[in-house]
């Protein structure tokens, strides 16, 4: 997914439009664009930041730094590449941390997930039509996800610890709790006509500046890539959204 192929994903071009624009290529985004592309609808997903390689992802303390990109707006000063992994935005007294690459902070996160605690399901807030579905969409969440029960017990931290205890998840916690991540311990089956190869997890615990052997399930390697072979989608990094109009004329973009 180099820049000069950015549009060549899809058989629709610009001139025919697109039936919707999803900014953004983290969970809500890739997701969004993979079940509109599924679907038979024309989506356009712009991403502010680049493909990340394996062999991309900072190992190190320097290479960490390397990949950091401070913008103080109060200041009035920016350093660091634009393209940076890790990126903080600051202004008046706001401070925004986040991950700049097509994935979002699918490529940054420890991949772990959980079923909906108790407490959240309860909340009345909830469509009650939504109730009847739940398990339903958690396990194609997971089916696509690719999650897997980790092969090493490690210590329970203290957090995860009291949610346990103060039942938010039902059952236990060692076979509730799953990562996107590959161990070459299960086999589940891909949401995807062509599944990609998959490094395997060597406990490295790189996982949050991104995996170097390719073992973690990032929404670029399920999600968007569904999307792709839908050939419903175009995608278009690196590509920076400021405003959405509504019903102006066609614009163009550079």
């Amino acid at each position: 997914m180099e820049n000069k192929k950015a549009g060549s994903f899809g058989d629709h071009s610009e001139e025919n439009g697109y039936d919707a624009v999803v900014v953004g290529s983290g969970y809500g985004g890739s997701v969004a664009a993979c079940r509109m592309s599924m679907a038979g609808i024309k989506v356009c997903l712009l991403e502010k930041g680049r493909k990340w390689k394996p062999e991309d992802f900072p190992t190190n303390f320097l290479a960490i730094l390397s990949a950091l990109r401070i913008d103080n707006r109060n200041l009035g000063f920016s350093f660091g590449p634009k393209d940076a992994l890790f990126q903080v935005h600051q202004q008046e007294d706001s401070l925004a941390a986040v991950v700049c690459g097509l994935g979002g902070g699918s490529l940054v996160n420890c991949g772990v997930m959980l079923p909906t605690p108790v407490r959240a399901r309860r909340n009345p807030k909830w469509p009650k039509e939504w109730d009847s579905d739940w398990e339903d969409c958690e396990a194609s969440a997971a089916a696509m996800m690719r999650i897997q029960s980790s092969p090493t017990k490690f210590p329970i931290g203290s957090i995860m610890g009291e949610i346990v205890a103060e039942g938010e998840i039902e059952g236990n916690l060692d076979t509730s709790m799953k990562l996107s991540v590959n161990f070459d311990a299960e086999e589940h089956p891909a949401n995807s006509s062509d599944p990609e190869n998959m490094g395997s997890c060597t406990a490295c615990g790189n996982c949050i500046a991104g995996c170097p052997y390719n073992a973690k399930n990032s929404t670029d390697k399920n999600y968007i890539r569904s999307a792709i072979q839908a050939l419903i989608l175009q995608m278009r990094p690196p590509f920076s959204s400021l405003a959405i109009p509504r019903n102006t004329p066609p614009i163009q973009c550079n």
